[in-house]
């Protein structure tokens, strides 16, 4: 009998953990539903998943063979199979003078990628939300992104207590990571030092990289060890995500380098901030958030807007904030970026039906901020779209060091108004033609009547706009309607002539946007019209930044204006229908394709 009581036993055992298992496969299946259905709804165009995949095949090094280590049994998507990239393009014969030489057994070490990330006021985020928040950062880590967070919370006047309520803080997070589908978290202490000269740094990074090797998620307390006082003290969130940085990218040779160990095997491609203020608020626009924010050329406007607001919802959070992100990419390379958003954002893991969509446009669904900043290297709706083209407001800024911009005249100098001559020209010693006319050829793909063209447009230009080293720009004139008397001024149409960005800068890093903002914003905010052929695919984007759109009859045009009220005003629309009909293009291959 006690044998049969065993076998009985022993059965019903098994029976549970068969079970088990299906209910471990259940929830697995469940959660790999809600991850792919996340992943789809975040991911934007073809395009910009090509880019997403291409960011991730960094070059590898070789190294000795080594074991794997234990912890990495992670399921880690692979951004390549999942997204369709074709295996012959994986396999493909490459053209090489010489056979690789091979001295000994090796496998390729992948850099890292990691997102930088802090989390402000732990303590003021339930459970649920916290919950959601580390699902979406355990999304990253699958998403081959892994999140080393820094987590912040509002000092209090005791350093002891300041100490532990923020290491308690700490470890709620860690539990809300180990509940996800990733390997969970780390609690990391002891790990940052404060020089004498102040500034903090990281003094023990194997600490830091072994959970980031293994594919758990860091949470560093940000308590530096003073070297002068032999204590260990509270430091802000950013002086350590400023040194982490700083680590990280210490150039090879270097003595950090050489301490940290980082250079080869991590590569930083995101500073996120996660605070209750949210994104940057614009207080001299309808826009009321910059949804776009490029350092090189706002920075200082900005932080003046921010430090003599006396709008209630502007914080000295947002300027601190922004302060740590200019720090921070600008030790990074261009390609890094920044994004500023809410708990709410980063916690909207799951499409909800009730979710407003972008209005009149129809072509947007609200997405999970991080997610699909990761995937596009982009704000979550276009910083340059109209105010009317978007439903419920945004609580996300997304940051890059961004490109310098030349505007000629410069608004704040010069208004670009038809009353005031003289009018810029293209020969200006400012203006590098030859770049221009290069950008301009590669962009349409069709090569300039340097000559004609200038004889057409340069005694009637309002403005030059041009990004970085020429990766973008735009030249706008004042147009002349047929008919109209040349004297009149106030007949003078605001046309954008040309807008140009090089096929290697199209759809990223945000050139165009760059360029169109400026010129809608700061040389024509009472707006400006243009034309483009029906068919040309770039009709879309032009669609959601425009007030209107018609498609001349019996023509290969379509116009597109952001001028207020022109459907309105009959003169106004006849005016700009003329122009956009009667402006002779001026292309050498004189070809008879409209452009």
């Amino acid at each position: 009998m006690k044998h049969e009581s065993e076998v009985a036993v022993q059965h019903d055992a098994v029976i549970d953990g068969q079970q088990h298992l299906l209910s471990q496969s259940a929830k697995q299946k469940q959660a790999d539903k809600e991850f792919f259905t996340d992943l789809l709804t975040s991911t934007a165009t073809k395009r910009d998943v090509k880019s997403y995949i291409s960011r991730l095949k960094a070059p590898t090094q070789k190294s000795p063979h080594v074991a794997p280590q234990i912890g990495q049994s992670q399921t880690k998507i692979d951004p390549a199979k999942f997204l369709g990239v074709p295996r012959a393009v994986e396999t493909s014969p490459v053209f090489k003078h010489h056979e690789d030489i091979q001295e000994r057994p090796f496998q390729e070490v992948e850099d890292v990628h990691v997102a930088l990330v802090k989390l402000s006021d732990l303590s003021k985020i339930g459970d649920e939300q916290l919950h959601s928040i580390a699902q979406t950062l355990s999304l990253l880590s699958r998403l081959s992104l892994t999140p080393c967070i820094v987590v912040e919370e509002t000092q209090s006047t005791d350093e002891t207590t300041s100490k532990q309520q923020i290491s308690a803080q700490a470890d709620r997070l860690v539990s809300a990571l180990d509940t996800t589908q990733s390997l969970g978290g780390r609690r990391v202490n002891d790990i940052l030092a404060l020089q004498d000269d102040g500034r903090s740094k990281l003094s023990l990074p194997s600490l830091l990289l072994r959970p980031l090797r293994r594919g758990l998620i860091p949470v560093v307390v940000p308590v530096a060890y003073s070297e002068s006082t032999q204590q260990a003290v509270r430091i802000s969130a950013n002086e350590a995500i400023i040194a982490l940085t700083k680590s990280f990218t210490a150039p090879i040779g270097s003595i950090s380098s050489q301490n940290s160990g980082f250079p080869s095997l991590v590569s930083v491609d995101r500073i996120v901030v996660i605070d209750e203020s949210g994104g940057i608020p614009s207080t001299r626009s309808v826009d009321k958030m910059h949804m776009f924010v490029n350092l090189e050329q706002e920075y200082h406007q900005l932080q003046e807007e921010l430090r003599s607001s006396t709008d209630p919802h502007v914080s000295s959070q947002h300027a601190s904030n922004l302060w740590m992100l200019r720090q921070a990419l600008g030790l990074l390379p261009h390609t890094a970026s920044g994004l500023i958003t809410s708990p709410a954002e980063a916690a909207n893991s799951r499409q909800s039906t009730q979710e407003q969509q972008v209005s009149s446009v129809r072509t947007r669904r609200r997405r999970n901020t991080l997610i699909h900043n990761l995937l596009t290297d982009k704000p979550a709706f276009s910083s340059s779209l109209p105010r009317a083209r978007l439903g419920a407001a945004t609580a996300s800024t997304f940051v890059k060091q961004g490109m310098p911009l030349i505007i000629l005249p410069h608004p704040a100098a010069q208004e670009w108004s038809a009353h005031k001559q003289p009018w810029i020209k293209l020969t200006d010693p400012r203006i590098d033609l030859d770049r221009l006319v290069y950008l301009i050829n590669d962009s349409f793909d069709r090569k300039l009547d340097v000559d004609a063209y200038l004889n057409r447009v340069n005694e009637r230009i309002a403005g030059v706009i041009i990004a970085g080293e020429y990766e973008g720009g735009a030249i706008l004139t004042w147009e002349t309607p047929p008919g109209a008397d040349q004297n009149d001024t106030s007949r003078l149409v605001p046309y954008l002539d040309k807008f140009a960005v090089l096929k290697k800068s199209q759809g990223a890093g945000g050139v165009a946007d760059i360029v169109f903002n400026a010129m809608v914003r700061s040389c024509f905010p009472n707006g400006v019209c243009w034309r483009s052929r029906k068919n040309n695919p770039v009709n879309k984007w032009y669609f959601e930044r425009s007030r209107g759109t018609w498609k001349i009859p019996r023509m290969n045009w379509t116009m597109f204006w952001t001028t207020p009220g022109v459907a309105d005003h009959d003169k106004t629309f006849q005016d700009y229908e003329a122009v956009c009909q009667s402006v002779v293009p001026t292309w050498a291959d004189n070809k008879k394709i409209e452009d």
